[in-house]
């Protein structure tokens, strides 16, 4: 995981899908320096990124070689950034937002945002500590919205649905839509903006 630490006073850890680290997340990871934050993507598969027609070999080797255990070491590593910075943020998508959805109960964290984490209903039990916001794709492999009205109650929760499918913010992707994209990164702005102030 690279530790280097800047001067910002906000750092975001960008958690990538089972791809790694592709073009999209690179492309997620430069918006946010522009944006003024210290970025930290760790290549949680330790290698080159699959391509997306090989999501088959991508998942399977997600399942056998990190898993969802793997949010232990980024709360480590929220509680390492907290140190140097005012405030530490978690973005993640599809495995990623289960990551990050995992991370939710570590009071340090200044926000937790969740891309269509379809592995969040394995996880339901989880109270979030610090400001969360989960983004869904209506149209997706499982019953979103018998997943929100389970979580909706929780406190310190944001969930929001989109008319689309997963990967939707993903410019690379065939499920990509540029009107729910902006949408989603609308509400990400105020969402992180509440978190600051």
């Amino acid at each position: 995981m690279d530790k280097k630490i800047e001067n910002g006073i906000q750092a975001i850890i960008v958690l990538h899908e089972i791809y790694g680290i592709n073009e999209f997340i690179q492309e997620q990871c430069q918006k946010y320096r522009v944006a003024g934050y210290d970025v930290f993507c760790p290549n949680l598969i330790d290698n080159p990124p699959f391509p997306y027609e090989k999501s088959e070999d991508a998942y399977d080797f997600f399942v056998k070689n990190i898993g969802f255990e793997v949010y232990k070491e980024i709360n480590v590593f929220i509680n390492e950034l907290k140190v140097k910075y005012d405030n530490v943020f978690v973005i993640g998508f599809s495995v990623g937002a289960t990551i990050a959805w995992r991370c939710c109960e570590n009071s340090l964290c200044s926000g937790i945002i969740s891309f269509y984490g379809s592995r969040i209903r394995d996880y339901t039990n989880l109270n979030p500590a610090c400001p969360t916001l989960l983004l869904f794709a209506k149209e997706d492999s499982f019953d979103v919205h018998a997943l929100v009205l389970q979580l909706q109650d929780k406190q310190h929760l944001s969930i929001i649905e989109f008319d689309a499918e997963h990967g939707f913010v993903d410019s690379f992707s065939k499920h990509f839509n540029l009107q729910q994209t902006k949408r989603a990164e609308k509400s990400i702005a105020c969402f992180m903006n509440e978190c600051t102030k």
